[in-house]
């Protein structure tokens, strides 16, 4: 294999995991975009400056403010990017599975995943964005409306007359939301794939009913974050 082509896999890769790839040389708008997000989740939006970003990025000020015109229009930008980027995660994964029920676990069982693997970049995206206020605001709202509108795709595979308003869907994204921020601000965002036994159950129960809620919280995986960690050390 040459290297070019080692280098492309690599690339892939790295798309697959992060909004914004982890190219071996990567423009320095990418990297103020990914500092501004990290520093944010890490820190706080409020409690971060152009400074901190610039410094994280590794790029000069002039560099700064040819692409941004300051701080939250480097995070808005950031913010749609990579809104953009977990949306088209999640709900890739989603369809790629034969039935609702199936994509909905394996959807919230990545974004559970991403919670515990990347917290500041999640903390960012699900916390922060309150902090930031104006244009990030808005693409947070537009993230969760498109997120509803997935979710409510159940309906497809249930009579009309036993669904229930579209409105459910607004109401349960907002509830999975609050419920994941309240993790991402804990001590242990890590253990954040274990709510989804009782996620699954709670958004499965709108649709089927308490017994399809029931299958779905059974089926669900329950690995903690020790037996994740100990399956993880022996990976090859």
């Amino acid at each position: 294999m040459s290297d070019q082509t080692s280098a492309a896999i690599d690339d892939e890769a790295a798309a697959a995991v992060v909004p914004f790839p982890g190219h071996r040389v990567r423009r320095a708008r990418e990297r103020l975009l990914e500092a501004v997000l990290l520093a944010s989740g890490e820190r706080g939006y409020e409690h971060i400056s152009v400074q901190d970003v610039i410094e994280r990025a590794h790029a000069s000020r002039a560099t700064f403010y040819k692409h941004f015109s300051d701080k939250e229009d480097c995070f808005a930008q950031a913010y749609s990017d990579a809104a953009n980027w977990l949306y088209q995660r999640l709900t890739g994964i989603a369809k790629r599975q034969p039935s609702w029920k199936e994509g909905l676990r394996a959807g919230m069982s990545e974004l559970l995943e991403f919670c515990a693997n990347q917290p500041a970049l999640a903390r960012a995206l699900l916390v922060e964005s309150h902090a930031a206020g104006g244009a990030a605001l808005a693409e947070h709202d537009l993230l969760m409306e498109r997120l509803s509108h997935a979710i409510d795709r159940a309906r497809r595979e249930i009579p009309s007359r036993q669904a229930p308003p579209p409105v459910t869907a607004t109401f349960m994204v907002g509830a999975i939301e609050t419920l994941v921020r309240t993790k991402l601000m804990s001590d242990e965002p890590e253990t954040a794939p274990e709510m989804l036994p009782g996620l699954l159950h709670f958004v499965v129960m709108q649709y089927f009913g308490e017994d399809a809620a029931w299958e779905e919280m059974t089926a669900a995986p329950r690995a903690t974050w020790q037996t994740r960690r100990e399956a993880a050390t022996r990976m090859p």
